[in-house]
């Protein structure tokens, strides 16, 4: 049975999340509906991140098994042309079997976006977080600093999520700018739920002076939720990338794991 791998663009305004649910467009349902027709079988689509409503992603990956034999390469071209606007598959390719979208990946990467003017914009206000303030780079990019390596990150997960372990191994994280727009990029072997959006309220609180740079660190190491720190609105936050090994081998991965930001 063909198992076939897919890179994901969408912009989640429309969506409520990735995962499938009863009654709502989520891009996950949206696929697996357009597919099980084209098909004419029951597809199952496995995501390596569950995006929440309003989160985009230029390289979401997925997989799922069908019994059809069909060229790999074809798929795009088919999925597309059915599929809405708002959600596309970028490549295809077929897979060894043990390949897993979710297990076999070993890192993902995020995106935030800020824009830094004085009024709302109705064309990138999809995609990033206009902000009407002026935000102190240095301050937030020296807060990122102490925070990459392996640590148990419980203080930056949202309440209500259902994990075994809220230790993670965070890569990278770094705040850019260029003209008004102010990117916050991080990357960890997974998050823990809406994890990234919460390091970013973080940082724009730093940036606005209502926080020091060493706070976040404090947080993190105290395992103690910062006071009133909300996440940051999801229109700012986009899956750039999902990595994998050469071997694609499923990796252990905790039981309830979510990489929901």
């Amino acid at each position: 049975m063909p198992n076939l791998k897919l890179t994901l663009e969408y912009d989640g305004t429309d969506f409520h999340g990735f995962q499938r649910q009863p009654r709502l467009r989520t891009v996950q349902g949206t696929i697996e509906s357009c597919f099980s027709r084209l098909l004419g079988e029951n597809v199952k689509l496995i995501g390596a991140g569950r995006t929440d409503a309003g989160v985009h992603a230029l390289g979401q990956v997925a997989n799922f098994h069908t019994t059809r034999p069909i060229p790999p390469e074809r798929i795009p071209a088919v999925l597309n042309s059915a599929l809405p606007p708002d959600v596309k598959v970028q490549h295809s390719q077929e897979v060894p079997d043990t390949f897993h979208a979710r297990r076999c990946a070993q890192s993902r990467t995020y995106r935030y976006t800020i824009i830094e003017r004085p009024s709302p914009s109705p064309l990138l206000g999809r995609h990033a977080f206009v902000l009407p303030h002026h935000l102190d780079l240095a301050a937030m990019s020296a807060a990122c600093k102490p925070l990459p390596g392996h640590r148990d990150f419980r203080a930056l997960q949202a309440s209500g999520a259902e994990t075994k372990t809220t230790e993670r191994t965070l890569i990278r994280l770094d705040c850019r700018r260029r003209n008004d727009t102010i990117q916050i990029v991080a990357q960890a072997d997974s998050f823990l739920y809406r994890m990234v959006r919460i390091t970013v309220a973080a940082l724009l609180r730093i940036g606005l002076g209502a926080l020091q740079p060493d706070a976040l660190a404090k947080a993190v190491t105290s395992r103690r939720r910062l006071p009133k720190l909300g996440p940051a609105p999801p229109c700012g936050l986009c899956l750039l990338q999902v990595s994998y090994g050469r071997a694609s081998a499923p990796r252990a991965c905790p039981p309830h794991h979510r990489d929901a930001c």
